[in-house]
């Protein structure tokens, strides 16, 4: 990646009409049934002559697929052309020498549908309405679109954007993940020498120059306990409930509004502490951090040119392959959409 551009991931909630929510609903659930016939294609083909489909035989599946729908209008094209590259390239990585942790690709049985892909020349932002093709304009909410976006080729409609995809959370909301292209940001003189980040369970501890940044005292923690309290007396209710009755089914909807608060104020504690410790220290040690975390703390590390060494104990029983799999790879654009969805799923 080139070091004069930083890819930025964002996302914000989007407001339809009830036709445009039926129509994006309907898109959502045929593109659950293009990535299944796919699928049974592809596995059908492996069966009979030995060999998967290729990535064009797999686009000519898709294309074929689209124009024998009656409601084509309703499938942007280039949603249609990534559920055929996201199969290709799940059947690459199985068949790599090494196999990928999230092992053979698997039919999507109903609710676990994709989200809707878009290309960077579709997508238009204006005020706080953006439009989206084939489904119009609609409103938009969640801050600011970033700053010191690069312009791009001409045809792009919004300055910086490089994609985005369509999803719904776990409640049921309507959320837009773009990436944005965006120029280096002014790195800051850091003002301590070695910072240490370990993580502990859910919780991050970081360490700068001796000086604590988190601790388990903190009310962040306190609130995230309390949280984690309440969800559980919730889900000790639900099982009270009768299946199918409404009172299941409020409680339902209590325990998705209380777990996606959770999840918005970790992600949002990771993100201010790993930005802290990044902008503070010029040489950071994480030491047993994973995930989400030390993938934060890596690009940041790169955006400010920090030194980022990671120690990792002892490694657990038959994940010795998935670290050498996954290895430091670096996100692609698209990548970055997809780890802003699945972190708010």
């Amino acid at each position: 990646m080139d070091k004069k551009v930083r890819y930025v991931g964002w996302q914000c909630r989007l407001y339809p009409s009830r036709r445009q929510a039926d129509a994006l609903a309907n898109c959502r659930e045929g593109l659950r049934g293009l990535s299944n016939a796919l699928l049974g294609a592809s596995q059908l083909k492996y069966s009979q002559t030995g060999r998967q489909m290729t990535s064009k035989e797999l686009r000519a599946f898709a294309q074929d697929w689209y124009y024998r729908r009656a409601n084509r209008n309703h499938f942007p094209s280039s949603a249609i052309y990534q559920a055929a590259s996201d199969m290709h390239a799940a059947f690459r990585n199985w068949f790599r020498k090494v196999r990928p942790a999230q092992g053979l690709p698997r039919f999507k049985p109903e609710g676990r549908a994709p989200g809707i892909y878009l290309s960077n020349a579709a997508i238009r932002f204006d005020g706080n309405r953006v439009r989206l093709p084939n489904f119009g304009w609609m409103r938009w909410r969640g801050g600011e679109l970033p700053n010191n976006r690069l312009p791009g080729p001409k045809r792009r409609a919004s300055r910086g954007l490089v994609s985005g995809r369509v999803w719904r959370d776990a409640g049921e909301r309507w959320m837009l993940s773009c990436v944005f292209e965006c120029g280096p940001i002014d790195s800051a003189i850091p003002s301590a020498s070695t910072a240490i980040v370990r993580q502990d369970g859910d919780r991050i501890l970081a360490d700068v120059d001796g000086t604590s940044l988190g601790t388990g005292v903190s009310g962040e923690d306190r609130r995230a306990e309390m949280e984690k309290r309440r969800l559980r007396r919730l889900q000790r209710r639900l099982h009270r409930c009768r299946e199918g009755s409404k009172r299941r089914a409020r409680l339902l909807e209590r325990i998705r509004v209380v777990a996606r608060r959770a999840r918005n104020r970790a992600r949002d504690r990771h993100h201010k502490l790993t930005t802290t410790v990044v902008r503070t220290a010029e040489v950071i040690i994480a030491e047993e951090v994973r995930g989400e975390v030390l993938r934060q703390l890596k690009y940041k590390a790169e955006w400010h040119d920090r030194k980022l060494q990671v120690r990792r104990g002892p490694p657990e029983p038959g994940r010795e392959s998935v670290r050498h799999a996954r290895g430091d790879r670096r996100p692609t654009p698209v990548d970055e959409a997809r780890i802003v969805e699945r972190g708010s799923e």
